[in-house]
Parts: structure tokens; sequence; C-alpha cells
């Protein structure tokens, strides 16, 4: 376990590539996620996540840090937000909304206490659908529910929130709200998982796409009777079949199908 253990207090926090605002952001901690500090340099810190093990940069001033145990035992199997959630901050007195996705490492579920470090916060209503899910229970149900609340949400890189989110990511936070971890990015989440045919897949099934050379560039959720839930411009449904994913709006074929797979 690192000696440095930080975590995001607040909804949604950007990790570049380097240390400025000028280079691109490549991913987002959302809040309750907790990081190891990798090192500093001047007013930025080179953290790894400690969810998908993403590495990147964030301003030193916006570290918070925890002690190592905290982590061991608050993070075990942190609750998830299922939907936009209200946050109360105890610390500094006022209240605030955190997006579908953020981890909740309450340590008593009687209190709704989340105590990291100094930072103390309370969250009022927690629905039982926050607790890692029953798979074999309603599976479809749940991805249907979880995929169809980003609907239309705007296509962002780096991006993993309703306001903002790209490919990979939408398919991470699906995952990580029912219980399933997964790697950032498509290129990474390809290696997981079972190989099956497009035929035989079932809603909550994962489809890879790749670019002429064969790399991957593109993920998406399949939702049964040839169509697909994905961040392409917003995130949208269009159909699938054997050769990619055509676009209802444009009439053509907008991706070019890689692979099926099966993570759960």
């Amino acid at each position: 376990m690192a000696d440095i253990v930080g975590f995001c207090n607040i909804a949604a926090l950007p990790i570049r590539i380097q240390g400025s605002h000028r280079t691109e952001m490549v991913s987002q901690l959302l809040f309750g996620e907790a990081y190891e500090i990798v090192s500093q340099e001047g007013e930025w810190c080179k953290i790894k996540t400690l969810f998908d093990n993403y590495e990147g940069y964030i301003e030193t001033k916006q570290i918070v840090l925890m002690h190592p145990s905290a982590y061991q035992e608050c993070y075990a199997m942190p609750l998830v937000a299922d939907s936009p959630t209200m946050v109360c901050d105890k610390t500094r007195n006022c209240s605030f909304w955190v997006p579908q996705g953020s981890s909740l490492p309450i340590r008593n579920l009687q209190s709704h206490i989340i105590q990291l470090g100094a930072e103390q916060f309370e969250v009022p209503n927690i629905s039982t659908t926050y607790r890692q899910a029953d798979l074999g229970c309603n599976f479809d149900g749940m991805i249907e529910k979880n995929v169809l609340s980003f609907l239309n949400a705007p296509y962002l890189w780096g991006g993993r929130t309703i306001f903002g989110i790209d490919c990979s990511g939408f398919v991470q936070i699906v995952f990580k709200i029912i219980g399933k971890s997964l790697p950032r990015d498509a290129s990474q989440q390809v290696r997981c998982g079972e190989d099956i045919k497009l035929p035989q897949a079932r809603i909550g099934d994962v489809a890879f796409f790749a670019n002429g050379d064969g790399k991957i560039v593109h993920v998406g959720i399949l939702l049964g009777e040839g169509k697909i839930i994905h961040a392409s411009g917003k995130v949208r449904i269009d159909k699938i079949d054997e050769k990619g994913i055509f676009c209802i709006e444009r009439n053509e074929y907008s991706h070019s199908l890689h692979s099926v797979k099966r993570l759960l």
C-alpha cells in the first residue's frame, strides 16, 4: 500500500497528461475515489488512481490526504452512487451534488458518515442499489437503467460524468455502478472478459471497434435487438451488425467491429 494516499473531495477532478492546464485531460477522479501520490513537480503532483491504476497529474492544491489505514478500512467494498447524490460537507458546513459512479466509502451505514482524514461528509439518503449488485438478479434491468441514465450526455475526451464522458469512461462507470471494476481505456478493457460472437451477445456485453491499423479506438455496450449504446458525439443508441456501428442519423457506418466481450 502506498505511503501517501489522497482522495477526491469534490464532485469531479480533472487528471491531465502533464502538469499544466494547457495539456489534455485524460481522465477524471470522481468524488470519493482514492489515489497514491507518485511524485510532486512544483504546483503539480503525479498520481496513480487506486481504482484503475491510471496515471496523470493533478494540481498540488487539490490534494486531500488520508491515512493509508483509512483507505484499507473504508475502500474494501465502498458503496457506489447509482445516480446523482447529495453529499453534506460537515467540515465546511455546505452541501453539493456528486455524479453517479462516485465512491461512498462509508464506515457506519447507520450514521451515513464518510470520515477520511480531517474531512467528514454525510450522505443523507442511501439507496440499497448503491451496494454492490447481485449480478444474478435482474442483471439486464440494472444495465439498462444505468446506461440509459447517461443518454444524450455530451462527449468529452477524458470525461467520466453525465456532463461530459468518453466511450471507455462510459463503459467503466456503468460497470463500476454494478460492482465490476474495469481499466480506464478501451485498449485496456478489450483484454478483459470472454470472447463471444455477436449473434450470441446479450444485454450488457461489450463491443470493441478498431481503426484501419487494427488499433482499438472505440467501445460500447450492447442493448440487444441489434442496438448499441455508446459515446460518440454524445451518448447515443445506434444499430450494430457484423460490420460495425451503423449511425442512424448519418445513415452510414461509423465504426468497424473488432470483437465482442462478456465481462461478467
